[in-house]
């Protein structure tokens, strides 16, 4: 009897595991916290496909999920947006990020209505709890070429590498054009503040005119300016 009772158990905890809820294992897939920090989204599926529903600007994501590995690869898009890569506990990996501005809803009001791209490619982050470690990856944008009608001021590609700086995220971006020079130092924290300062050196004439209208203040021959606040 117990040749056929043991293939008959085994089986039944396999139809258990192939259609256990992603919800339940959540907690051992995915990164620590994960249900503080986005209590709205709702998971759906097995813990070995299974996708997530109601992410800010992207929608669905679809997930294969391998559970004793903790390793899930995701991706998901909406409306320009896209965001693809894999994520365990204490790694990401192979991440590529798309963002369309037009997509976003500003409700600062010098930043509504732009146009143009941010995207970054990150071939690895290292995590420990909700704190970035090590990171390795490039980001690029081109909001500052293409404004030109909303802001009466062009500025360049900014391009530059993504690391880990105190445990936050950080993007070193700066471009040049004939005219003027821009660096842009983005910091996502895991307390979800952000940072940004910006310095623009310049000799286009308009720009003691239009840089001031979007909060830059001169700084001897440069425009400087400093935006913190929550990134969520």
């Amino acid at each position: 009897m117990l040749r056929w009772i043991l293939p008959a158990i085994l089986s039944g905890l396999a139809a258990l595991l192939a259609c256990l809820p992603m919800r339940w294992a959540a907690g051992w897939i995915l990164p620590e916290n994960i249900e503080r920090l986005a209590p709205e989204l709702v998971m759906q599926g097995t813990i070995w496909h299974g996708s997530v529903v109601g992410l800010p600007l992207f929608g669905t994501a679809n997930l294969d999920i391998a559970p004793l590995s903790r390793l899930v690869k995701f991706e998901t898009g909406m409306s320009g947006n896209y965001l693809s890569g894999s994520l365990s506990p204490s790694r990401a990996e192979n991440i590529d990020f798309r963002m369309d501005f037009a997509t976003i809803p500003f409700t600062d009001g010098r930043l509504q209505g732009l146009r143009g791209n941010l995207s970054a490619k990150i071939s690895e982050i290292q995590i420990a709890g909700q704190s970035c470690q090590t990171a390795t990856g490039t980001a690029r944008t081109d909001v500052l070429q293409r404004n030109g009608g909303t802001m009466q001021w062009t500025g360049p590609e900014l391009t530059g590498p993504i690391r880990c700086e105190e445990g936050a995220l950080v993007a070193d971006l700066s471009g040049r054009d004939a005219q003027q020079s821009v660096s842009a130092l983005l910091r996502l924290s895991p307390d979800r503040t952000y940072r940004a300062d910006i310095k623009v050196e310049t000799i286009r004439v308009e720009a003691d005119a239009v840089l001031p209208l979007f909060g830059f203040s001169r700084s001897g021959q440069s425009f400087v300016l400093t935006e913190q606040g929550k990134w969520r």
